[in-house]
């Protein structure tokens, strides 16, 4: 091969390497361009999800509250006093004043105790209605620590303390949410644990605990 053929073959050569070398850059930036997209989008993705889930847990627990206010708020019917069937005009007619009085006195006294069995389970009912609920519940824990608390650490306190309440975890979650709807509580996220805590009467939420902290997940 001669010199000149040498030298084109070098030249041809360096321009290939040239391109590929900037086709390679342009790949990598590309990459790295998408990638840094996905990764937002993931991100917003996430976000719209967790928010997603809240809206749905707190339409849940504004759903049980008015359902609990519908129950407490209904009235227990008076039972009614039975029909008497219409009696035939002439013997109605002529009986005696004294025996009608006798059997109007006597419906009277049946038709008071109908009343009375009537509006007895009625009381029990009332005095239901006066169980805090789970919210309130939730919100008195939070305020006995007065530090930051997972919903797992009040879920098992509550089926500790009021064994009969439903303690689930995910149930206990959406109170919590509640009351930060209701700014009576506040939120704070450490790594992949969420954490709750009380609002005073001014507001203030107690401060979170150290980034190093291995409290239970929420």
């Amino acid at each position: 091969m001669s010199d000149s053929a040498v030298t084109e073959f070098t030249s041809v050569q360096s321009q290939y390497e040239a391109q590929v070398a900037a086709d390679l850059e342009n790949n990598t930036a590309e990459r790295k361009r998408l990638r840094s997209e996905i990764e937002a989008l993931q991100a917003k993705l996430e976000t719209l999800e967790h928010d997603h889930t809240l809206l749905l847990g707190v339409q849940r627990v504004f759903a049980d509250g008015s359902g609990t206010v519908s129950a407490r708020s209904a009235k227990v019917p008076g039972a009614r006093a039975p029909k008497r069937p219409a009696k035939s005009s002439a013997g109605s007619a002529q009986r005696s004043s004294k025996t009608s009085a006798s059997k109007s006195s006597a419906s009277s006294k049946t038709s008071a105790k109908a009343r009375t069995r009537a509006e007895a389970p009625a009381k029990p009912a009332a005095a239901a209605g006066k169980q805090p609920s789970l919210a309130q519940l939730v919100s008195t824990l939070l305020a006995a620590h007065g530090e930051p608390r997972s919903a797992a650490e009040i879920s098992a306190e509550l089926a500790a303390d009021h064994p009969a309440r439903n303690s689930n975890i995910n149930v206990v979650r959406n109170a919590l949410e509640l009351l930060v709807a209701k700014s009576q509580a506040h939120r704070a996220k450490q790594k992949k644990s969420v954490f709750y805590t009380y609002a005073g009467r001014d507001g203030a939420a107690v401060p979170a605990p150290p980034a190093g902290a291995t409290p239970a997940a929420g």
